[in-house]
């Protein structure tokens, strides 16, 4: 019964009788289905659930997800999320417009990049709140963005950051250097500055120190807000997804001691940084790098 498809009258009303529904992979923070209607054509119905959350909680993701969605559906040009279709907020239901995913693409920062871009020049910056792999779907029109259960308003620069600082709120951390680095960043800013005609605001420098001393963006979202997870990293390490909390922190700290060197305010942070890093990779146990963008994790999704 908790997963039978919450499709009520209100619903089939508004979009159609729903024929044969599919229970796809989600968070245990909602559940998705993929739902052929009467006339053959598809949507997605998702719930969120209240699942390690309090009721408020979860009413407030949904809330958060519904304005997220719809703010993004105000982008100039390709969508860069599914359009929500119909809301039952009595049961936390969104019913969306299904999403073709053409799947893996060898080269899928460019367009993640440029999809981001015009997601953040909405307003005055829609933030995603966790744009990791599987939360982008890769279309004939560009890249859409599913999952704004964490949407917010802020400075873009905090997700662009995601590049640099290895996609911090992802299970799948990720290194990007070098050309890569540089091109994606390029393809931001410039997409950024077509749609407002001014620069993009704020130091990016500063976002990605911001990611460093979040310790909580260090472990899955479950453990987040329960302990101080960066005060643990100095006597123990712990794994989330491919890499441990060291592998993580090593990293960050060397990319905000990297754009920190000459930098005017940030400039002790960075040396503080270069030493953490240097004493945490004597290690023993030896560090290994974050895996590289084109090692990136590919997933069927479904929006």
């Amino acid at each position: 019964m908790l997963n039978r498809l919450p499709f009520d009258e209100a619903l089939r009303s508004t979009v159609g009788i729903p024929k044969r529904s599919t229970l796809l992979d989600s968070s245990p923070r909602s559940r998705v289905w993929r739902v052929q209607l009467a006339d053959r054509s598809l949507v997605i119905v998702k719930q969120i659930t209240d699942s390690g959350d309090t009721a408020a909680d979860a009413d407030t993701r949904f809330a958060r997800e519904i304005a997220g969605l719809r703010l993004a559906g105000r982008a100039v040009g390709p969508a860069v999320a599914p359009a929500v279709l119909a809301t039952d907020p009595s049961s936390r239901v969104m019913v969306l417009e299904h999403v073709d995913d053409l799947g893996r693409t060898d080269d899928w920062m460019p367009g993640y990049a440029e999809a981001l871009a015009r997601l953040h020049a909405l307003t005055h910056a829609l933030l995603h709140g966790d744009p990791c792999p599987g939360n982008d779907l890769r279309t004939s029109d560009g890249v859409r963005f599913v999952d704004f259960e964490r949407a917010s308003l802020g400075n873009g620069l905090v997700e662009l950051a995601y590049f640099r600082i290895g996609f911090p709120t992802c299970w799948c951390a990720m290194s990007v250097t070098g050309a890569p680095l540089a091109e994606v960043e390029d393809i931001y800013r410039t997409t950024w500055r077509g749609l407002t005609g001014h620069d993009v605001p704020g130091d990016l420098a500063d976002a990605c120190a911001g990611w460093l001393i979040q310790g909580d963006a260090l472990v899955e979202r479950a453990h987040r807000g329960t302990v101080d997870q960066f005060a643990r990293v100095p006597t123990e390490d712990f794994t989330w997804g491919r890499v441990s909390a060291r592998e993580r922190l090593v990293h960050r700290l060397g990319v905000v001691a990297g754009l920190t060197r000459d930098h005017d305010h940030l400039r002790a942070v960075g040396r503080l940084s270069s030493t953490l890093a240097a004493r945490l990779s004597a290690g023993p146990p030896a560090l290994r790098p974050l895996p590289a963008h084109d090692t990136r994790p590919w997933f069927q999704t479904d929006s």
